[in-house]
């Protein structure tokens, strides 16, 4: 499916079966990246669920279902085995943000085992509808790059059964620096720009 960045598309893979990661600066304008996918993917017409604990609730659209809560493995799965058998399955899941993620235990995540642990269970997941997860990303101190896998911190355990990881960092009024970290349709770590 489309997403808001055509230039992305193809790296993105937005179908079942695929687990993305998404990083961006906290407190950034790309750090509402997730917010803008599901607001994107659902008015193309595609019935999309965004967990966002701390987002403020907005003006509802058709298509788009905003959870608050549940931001766990088995929440997901209900949502989704709930849905199923109806006649709107859930084609799109976005996870705003990772590190608000809880295992079943309704405990946070806080060890590299826990984080490792819920990327298989997301991919697991992602077999019925594609699943993206924002996280944002440690800022620079004396490396003036933002763009390096060790700043996703506990979310760097994604990487391993995500299909797609995206590192995402805005360098002027309407163009954004892209780290394509993981791709698995590609050889190399490589970087890219889009307008946004």
């Amino acid at each position: 499916m489309p997403s808001p960045w055509p230039e992305l598309d193809e790296h993105l893979h937005l179908r079942s079966g695929h687990l993305i990661g998404i990083g961006a600066l906290a407190g950034s304008r790309e750090a509402e990246a997730g917010y803008d996918l599901a607001l994107h993917t659902a008015a193309q017409g595609e019935r999309t669920v965004l967990y966002a604990p701390e987002l403020t609730l907005r003006n509802p659209v058709p298509n788009l279902e905003i959870r608050r809560r549940g931001l766990s493995p088995q929440n997901i799965e209900a949502v989704l085995e709930s849905r199923a058998a109806t006649s709107s399955p859930i084609e799109l899941v976005v996870i705003d943000h990772f590190a608000l993620m809880q295992t079943n235990d309704d405990e946070p995540i806080v060890q590299p085992e826990q984080a490792a642990d819920l990327g298989r269970r997301l991919k697991m997941l992602a077999s019925a509808a594609p699943i993206v997860v924002m996280t944002p990303l440690t800022a620079p101190t004396h490396d003036p790059d933002p763009l390096q896998p060790h700043r996703l911190g506990l979310a760097r355990e994604l990487e391993y059964d995500a299909d797609t990881l995206l590192l995402m960092h805005r360098t002027g009024p309407h163009h954004v620096d892209v780290l394509i970290a993981k791709d698995r349709y590609s050889y190399a770590p490589r970087k890219a720009g889009f307008t946004w």
